[in-house]
């Protein structure tokens, strides 16, 4: 029962939430996108509902587009980069919290990553400039820890097992 009132109050939010971001200044939506996101995301820590992390983390990644896309352009689609970030999210915040986690929200982040940098040249172009090279920082410490909690993970099993 408790899960079923988390879902429903989950899509609840996300409605009134979209619902909302039509009739907010354009310069207010991402941080409206990103904040209810993070309740959302915040209502998964309190339930475990998956379904909450899953729009949580999407409409969080919607607003990291939505603030990136005037201010990004360089990456062509900032919209699509925020969607993969979302994606990316779902996978490791549940990998952090609960030590596991699926593969299929790495599919549409891929897919995300790859249409929002369609315009390869101009993001080598970025991320080789003097502003863009600390990103390459951030993605390799991203790769690390994701590889350090899988670890992680299987020890754990590994020792649980003896």
């Amino acid at each position: 029962m408790k899960s079923k009132v988390v879902t429903g109050l989950s899509l609840i939010v996300v409605g009134l939430a979209l619902y909302g971001l039509q009739y907010l200044d354009a310069s207010f939506r991402p941080l409206a996108a990103v904040a209810v996101g993070g309740l959302l995301i915040a209502g998964y820590f309190a339930s475990r509902s998956y379904l909450s992390l899953v729009l949580g983390c999407v409409l969080t990644g919607i607003g990291i587009g939505l603030f990136g896309e005037p201010r990004w352009m360089i990456l062509h689609e900032f919209t699509e980069i925020g969607l993969a970030i979302g994606f990316a999210l779902i996978y490791a915040i549940r990998l952090a919290y609960e030590r596991r986690s699926h593969w299929w929200p790495l599919i549409p982040m891929l897919v995300f990553f790859l249409l929002g940098f369609q315009k390869w040249q101009g993001f080598r172009r970025f991320i080789f400039s003097s502003r863009g090279w600390p990103i390459l920082i951030v993605i390799i410490g991203g790769l690390i820890v994701l590889g350090a909690l899988g670890r992680g993970k299987q020890k754990a099993e590994a020792d649980s097992g003896d």
